[in-house]
């Protein structure tokens, strides 16, 4: 059976429409969401007075150019949680669930490994502090820190992330 309606695919992500006014950039997405993104959250423009220029290269991207040759890139997320009152806690979330997800899969690789806290923490040269709070979910590691662990696990980086 064909499909009775449909949507842009990403249109969440896509912009098609920028343009100034005195408090600053208003956006509408493909999905019809619209919002405005204060000066005061670019810096590198600081004001309509100070704005030359606005170009949407790509639907995920608005580039503002300055009168002091400044620009300012504005990727699609960025202004995405001004269009969009509930972008903002719908990211924070999944990323909540992706840090729970990474400590419980590092402390099950460490207890397979049959090592303590302390003896994986030592060898991935991190705190044992930092290791509790990465496995509980609440921290959220740096790439070394994540390419450490890994190795001190004996596992790939991509095991250690993605679960293979």
């Amino acid at each position: 059976m064909p499909a009775l309606a449909t949507r842009v695919r990403n249109a969440e992500r896509m912009m098609t429409y920028a343009s100034a006014t005195a408090q600053g950039i208003e956006l509408t997405f493909a999905d019809g969401k619209q919002g405005l993104i204060p000066f005061t959250a670019i810096p590198e423009i600081r004001g309509i007075a100070n704005l030359t220029g606005i170009d949407l290269p790509n639907p995920y991207q608005v580039v503002l150019s300055s009168a002091t040759g400044e620009s300012a890139e504005i990727p699609w997320d960025f202004a995405r949680h001004y269009c969009d009152a509930e972008y903002r806690p719908r990211v924070e979330s999944a990323g909540q669930r992706g840090q729970a997800t990474l400590g419980a899969r590092v402390r099950a690789l460490r207890v397979a490994s049959n090592l303590t806290q302390a003896a994986l923490a030592d060898a991935a040269g991190i705190g044992r502090v930092t290791l509790v709070r990465i496995e509980g979910g609440e921290q959220s590691p740096r790439y070394e820190t994540l390419v450490s662990l890994a190795q001190a696990l004996g596992c790939t980086l991509q095991a250690l992330v993605a679960g293979d």
